[in-house]
């Protein structure tokens, strides 16, 4: 049910790619809402990185004209700055022994700025993007298999010429600390017997919130005052439970009856939010269940979906007393982007089309 990541980008096609985002606004409660993602007619190879600003969509553009490149790319975070929005993701790219390999894409204002320039041509993915004080802070994985976040076009290697394999799922960013969540494993994982571990990087500085004897993925951020918020979930030998940890003390989220997993945290004041999935709902028929989309308060449950169709929460923001979560549902033939606004489900993509959310931004208005 799980995704094994590090296998995964070494192989063919794309992948569900689950987005750590996390974006609180403090006050008005009149807000834009943007939305990152995707929109395909359902052809893995012809993918069209979308975002959509209050139901609006705006197609990215990115360059499938150099040899090697296809006219596939997923938006997966963005973020807005006064006038300016900010995407990051991926586009896939043929290498010839390893088949389809994703490479990162940066967009400003919808328009795709050049990897050279941005530093990011060896990067394999983007996964996540914050801007502060008018610096553009990413975090993806980057060449040689390292945790990678970028302030503008300075990249910083987390795990330079470590013997890991590391990831850098998600970034944040407060006063002059930069914090980076992700996963790292042996060299070797990816031909079995090694476990994940979570760790954050506070301005580079490795903490470890698992010990690696049980496999673990990390997925969001969250930074509130001294605090510090990590999402993601652990497998239990059987079933992987949804959990977070603040300042290193671990929260379940749910109890390892079936397989969940937490996507995204956003905190404000003293509550605390997280979007995921959980495989709870009714029989596929085959063994399996459908997943529901859901958020925590404070780990209590809020259901978004019914179960009786395949739905992922992938990202949540909260502005005053408002929760929107993005995320897709399917309609039994095709998984549609969606944001829900407390609870209230915003559909977002062609129901004609496949498409996906990863990435929900609020901007006051």
């Amino acid at each position: 049910m799980k995704k094994n990541y590090f296998l995964i980008m070494f192989v063919l096609g794309f992948f569900s790619c689950r987005k750590e985002e996390s974006h609180t606004v403090a006050g008005p409660a009149e807000v834009d809402i943007y939305v990152a993602g995707f929109v395909s007619d359902g052809d893995p190879y012809n993918e069209h990185p979308t975002y959509w600003k209050n139901g609006s969509p705006v197609q990215l553009n990115f360059d499938d004209s150099r040899p090697y490149g296809t006219k596939s790319a997923r938006a997966i975070s963005i973020a807005v700055s006064g006038n300016n929005v900010y995407v990051a993701g991926y586009q896939l790219w043929l290498a010839y022994i390893r088949g389809y390999l994703p490479m990162g894409v940066f967009w400003k204002n919808g328009i795709s700025l050049d990897r050279d320039s941005m530093n990011i041509w060896n990067t394999y993915k983007l996964y996540s993007l914050t801007v502060s004080n008018n610096n553009i802070y990413m975090a993806g994985w980057g060449d040689y298999g390292n945790a990678t976040y970028w302030k503008n076009e300075s990249r910083i290697n987390l795990s330079l010429n470590a013997p890991d394999l590391s990831l850098a799922r998600s970034i944040a960013v407060s006063g002059n600390d930069v914090y980076v969540a992700g996963i790292s494993a042996n060299r070797n994982y990816r031909f079995g017997g090694y476990n994940r571990m979570i760790k954050y990087w506070k301005n580079g500085n490795p903490v470890s919130l698992t010990d690696g004897s049980r496999d673990a993925i990390a997925h969001s951020i969250a930074v509130s005052g001294t605090d510090v918020y990590v999402a993601g979930d652990e497998y239990n030998g059987s079933v992987w439970i949804a959990k977070y940890w603040k300042n290193g003390t671990l929260e379940n989220l749910t109890d390892g009856s079936t397989d969940a997993e937490a996507n995204s945290i956003a905190v404000s004041g003293t509550d605390v939010y997280v979007a995921g999935t959980q495989w709870d709902g009714i029989s596929t028929g085959n063994g399996d269940r459908y997943s529901i989309a859901k958020y925590w308060k404070n780990g209590k449950q809020v259901k978004l979906t019914d179960g009786s169709k395949w739905a992922e929460a992938r990202s949540i923001a909260v502005s005053g007393n408002d929760v929107y979560v993005a995320g897709f549902e399917s309609d039994g033939t095709r998984n549609i982007a969606k944001y829900w606004k407390n609870g209230i489900p915003v559909v977002l993509g062609d129901v004609s089309k496949y498409s996906e959310a990863s990435s929900i931004f609020l901007a006051p208005k």
